[in-house]
């Protein structure tokens, strides 16, 4: 078994009959009056198990005052202070025919007078600090899954994604209909529990926890047919059953009630259990950037990377413009491009993958119309400063070479493939993705309003052109998505 906790009281409660009992030596204490009731949950408790209840005191007269746990005296009651000076620190055991439960407890606390009944002359006293140590399972059986994996990924995953059609400027409203949930502040610190403890391979806590925060979670135990890998995917449903995302026609939603069924559209991260590279790959525009999403996933089977993060959403998916920083002209981000939105169940996983593993290096896809500026470039590494790190010339070269080396026949010239260095390069630089951010060093504060990356990093933002991220045909053997990879596996052997 491993234990969790709940906080009952977290604020100074005074009972009694006397208001101003404690105003020269704990002035401000709230006034509960003779008696007073505190419900509390205890997510994912096992009932069968003994659990403490654990709280400080003072200036506790007497040991007949009440003290109960849903509607049952608390062995022991409410210890008498041994000095009336100074807090106390008390443990009660909390055996299971208390019958805790995961919502709904109640503690109940009642002054009474020293012969233990109710009445004017009842005991001052105050209590704090008051929390519930409880076990749960150290172990759960997951959802499971088996198959052909890179066509799971390329099939059903993807096609869960609606594309909105039109351009990035001018998105077709038709298709615009909300359905990316915006999570709340705390679910998205609830989410960092999750990815940490995923980062852990406490598979089974991490799943418990998903579906504490929304029940159309999963963490799923994937076993890849072909291969015999194993990976763990946190998900929204399971393989063969995943939820079709609602449409909200009044606009953004929170949804904070986890029984309810409505997808999220919080997006999918899949966890290799054996990765082979201290490699992080990440798609946060499905669909706008048109392929991303299939080469991402591509490159992580083939690297047999150690993570693969992909949105929920297209990045166009809600009408309200994310409340980050903008650049209108050329586009308005929106609150569902998780690059460009701090607040997102996406930013919370890449902040954890990248704080808990100094070794990963973060590549993430994105694609571009070869707008002006960027014309004659294919390839675009950037890590948002102009200072580049050395890895990202190794990969360039190593691209290059790749394109060069494929086979001849087709038409085309090799990919060209640049890096940021400087000041009038292709302007698509990522300096305002909020992973980008992040990862240069701006805390989780800042990055939404702040500087630009302040430093190197270990994300490379991919900025491709239309061929650089297409599959190969016999036409194109030196201008597709498997050169880039094989750059790419070059550079990280």
């Amino acid at each position: 078994m491993v234990t969790n906790f709940t906080v009952v009281i977290s604020q100074r409660q005074h009972f009694g009959n006397q208001p101003d009992t404690f105003d020269d030596i704990e002035p401000g204490v709230p006034f509960a009056g003779s008696t007073k009731d505190f419900s509390f949950d205890c997510p994912g408790v096992n009932p069968n198990e003994t659990a403490l209840l654990m709280f400080r005191s003072r200036d506790v007269d007497h040991d007949r005052n009440s003290i109960q746990i849903n509607g049952m005296d608390v062995l022991g009651g409410l210890p008498a202070s041994p000095s009336n000076d100074a807090w106390d620190g008390n443990i009660l055991r909390i055996d299971s025919h208390y019958r805790l439960r995961a919502a709904g407890n109640v503690l109940h606390v009642e002054s009474r007078k020293s012969n233990g009944t109710p009445g004017d002359d009842i005991d001052d006293f105050i209590i704090e600090n008051t929390v519930m140590v409880y076990k749960i399972p150290d172990s759960e059986e997951l959802p499971g899954a088996s198959g052909d994996f890179a066509a799971f990924l390329s099939g059903e995953l993807r096609d869960s994604i609606p594309t909105v059609r039109g351009s990035a400027a001018d998105p077709d409203s038709r298709d615009q209909r909300n359905q990316y949930v915006l999570p709340t502040a705390s679910q998205l610190i609830a989410w960092r529990a999750v990815f940490q403890n995923l980062l852990a391979g406490a598979w089974g806590p991490a799943h418990r926890l998903a579906r504490m925060i929304s029940s159309t979670y999963n963490v799923v135990q994937f076993i890849d047919t072909p291969t015999g890998r194993t990976f763990y995917v946190l998900m929204e449903g399971v393989p063969g059953q995943i939820p079709e995302l609602a449409e909200h026609p009044s606009g953004s939603v929170c949804i904070t009630d986890p029984a309810d069924p409505t997808r999220r559209g919080w997006g999918t991260y899949v966890f290799a259990a054996q990765p082979q590279r201290s490699l992080s790959i990440s798609a946060p525009h499905p669909h706008a950037d048109k392929n991303t999403e299939l080469q991402a996933a591509e490159a992580f089977l083939a690297l047999q990377a150690h993570t693969l993060l992909m949105a929920g959403t297209d990045r166009d998916q809600n009408t309200a413009q994310s409340p980050c920083a903008q650049e209108d002209p050329p586009r308005p981000f929106r609150e569902a491009d998780v690059s460009h939105t701090a607040e997102s169940v996406f930013q919370m996983a890449f902040e954890e993958i990248y704080s808990g593993d100094a070794s990963l290096w973060h590549l993430q896809f994105h694609g571009n119309a070869q707008p002006r500026g960027c014309e004659h470039v294919d390839v675009f590494l950037s890590n948002g400063v102009e200072a580049a790190p050395a890895m990202l010339y190794t990969l360039s070269q190593n691209i290059t070479n790749s394109s060069k080396a494929a086979a001849d026949g087709g038409s085309g010239d090799p990919l060209q493939v640049d890096v940021y260095d400087q000041r009038n390069d292709c302007a698509l630089r990522g300096k305002n993705n909020m992973q980008m951010r992040f990862a240069s060093g701006g805390p989780h504060a800042s990055i939404c309003h702040g500087d630009n990356p302040q430093g190197p990093s270990r994300f490379i933002h991919v900025e491709q052109s239309p061929d650089a991220r297409s599959a190969p045909t016999p036409t194109t053997p030196r201008r597709n998505r498997d050169v880039v990879l094989a750059g790419i596996c070059k550079t990280f052997p």
